[in-house]
């Protein structure tokens, strides 16, 4: 454990926000611990795989071969895409989900073995452009990063969902009813009350991790503890600790009653999800880029927590939530 008041942090942030030295792009805090065991074989098999398939630039009747991360909520959204597309046009699919972390399936993309996955906007500004400079304004950055990623890299994003599954800090309902918590200003004005749970990887990153936002906020917590991720949850549950950071997306959130409290100086990059897709491939199949933008703006971050909460706490199959949640939209019969 570690007294907040005797945190001894990096440079603070730049006033107008956050930074392009982003956490690890493999996204899905909980919803990664129960695949953890079998990530070294996945990624092998991921390679086998990419290797295997011949690149889907054949022409002809080739399939659109969708590919995803290998966390829940990439899985999800991989076969929401390959179901619009089978139920949308005439075009086949062929799924490479599951493959594995960011340089996997970006390196799938880049090497025309896939041609289309999920992809958040802050991963694509930091990892695939390594932008460093901040942003003033982070409504910025989808329009920034898809302009370069067309020009540098021959890949496109289309419409974003509109979940933006970045980094948050939660607290029980009952707490911040009692506080009044709405906002991280709020918190900071009770922080000394209260310990803070955290990851190991989140008490050590500056720019958006804890020293960061620390500084932004002046937060002086009772003790801050850090602690694995599958514990956080239920050390809040047990008390041991009040607040928490989360992924703005994550199932547990759900399952324990928490708040997610609003971010009000905009301190942590977004991380707005959205298909990426080649160039190429969107000449090549001339419906698909239509399709793909069929899902934009359908999926609010409340709606993927409960998604991933289906799939990761009532073992519901991604394919089946997928297809659900489309037809209640009525994006498919």
């Amino acid at each position: 454990m570690q007294g907040s008041a005797g945190w001894s942090g990096g440079s603070p942030p730049p006033a107008s926000g956050w930074s392009g030295a982003l956490r690890n792009p493999e996204r899905g805090g909980w919803q990664r611990v129960r695949r953890l065991a079998l990530l070294a074989a996945a990624t092998l098999a991921a390679a086998v795989a990419l290797a295997g398939c011949g690149g889907p630039s054949g022409g002809g009747n080739r399939a659109i071969v969708v590919g995803s991360k290998n966390f829940t909520e990439n899985i999800i959204l991989g076969e929401m895409i390959a179901q619009l597309i089978e139920a949308k046009t005439d075009y086949r699919v062929e799924r490479k989900l599951s493959l594995g972390g960011t340089d996997v399936t970006f390196k799938g993309l880049r090497n025309s073995d896939l041609d289309v996955y999920v992809e958040y906007d802050g991963t694509a500004y930091a990892f695939h452009l390594g932008i460093a400079d901040p942003i003033a304004d982070p409504d910025q950055v989808y329009d920034l990063v898809n302009e370069r990623m067309q020009k540098e890299l021959g890949m496109k994003f289309t419409q974003p969902f509109g979940l933006n599954n970045t980094y948050t800090l939660a607290v029980p309902k009952e707490l911040a009813e009692q506080h009044g918590l709405r906002t991280y200003s709020d918190l900071a004005r009770v922080a000394d009350q209260f310990v803070l749970g955290v990851e190991h990887e989140f008490l050590n990153r500056e720019h958006d991790g804890y020293p960061g936002l620390e500084k932004a906020y002046g937060f002086r917590f009772k003790q801050v503890v850090p602690m694995e991720t599958g514990l956080k949850y239920k050390a809040i549950e047990q008390g041991e600790v009040q607040v928490i950071n989360a992924f703005a997306t994550d199932g547990m959130l759900k399952k324990f009653n928490l708040v997610i409290l609003e971010d009000d100086k905009g301190f942590f990059p977004p991380y707005n999800a959205a298909p990426l897709v080649r160039l190429d491939t969107l000449e090549q199949f001339p419906e698909l880029e239509e399709v793909l933008n069929l899902l934009g703006g359908q999926i609010s971050d409340e709606e993927m927590r409960e998604l991933n909460y289906l799939v990761d706490e009532e073992g519901r199959s991604e394919a089946e939530v997928a297809r659900e949640f489309l037809q209640r939209k009525g994006l498919i019969d």
